[in-house]
C-alpha cells in the first residue's frame, strides 16, 4: 500500500476532528488558556481558536454530544 493513502487519511482525520469539535459543545478556548506560554506562537494560535469559537457560536451548531449523553443517562437511569 505504501504512503499513497496518507493524504486521504489525514484529510479525513482532520475533517472528522473539526466536525466533532463543531458539534461537541466543548470549548477549546479553555484548553488554550490552560496551556503553557510559548511566546508569539501561542498568541497566533489563540487568535485562530478565538475566531473559530466565535464562528461556531455565530453558526449556532447544536451540542449533539450533550444531547446524546443526556438521552443515554435518561434511558438507563444514570441521573
Amino acid at each position: 500500500m505504501g504512503t499513497r493513502g496518507n493524504p486521504t487519511f489525514l484529510a479525513t482525520l482532520w475533517a472528522a476532528l473539526i466536525l466533532a469539535w463543531i458539534f461537541s459543545g466543548e470549548q477549546f478556548l479553555d484548553l488554550m488558556f490552560a496551556m503553557p506560554d510559548a511566546g508569539a506562537v501561542d498568541d497566533w494560535l489563540l487568535g485562530i481558536v478565538v475566531r473559530a469559537e466565535d464562528m461556531r457560536a455565530a453558526w449556532g451548531a447544536p451540542d449533539l454530544f450533550a444531547s446524546w449523553r443526556g438521552l443515554l443517562h435518561r434511558t438507563f437511569g444514570l441521573g
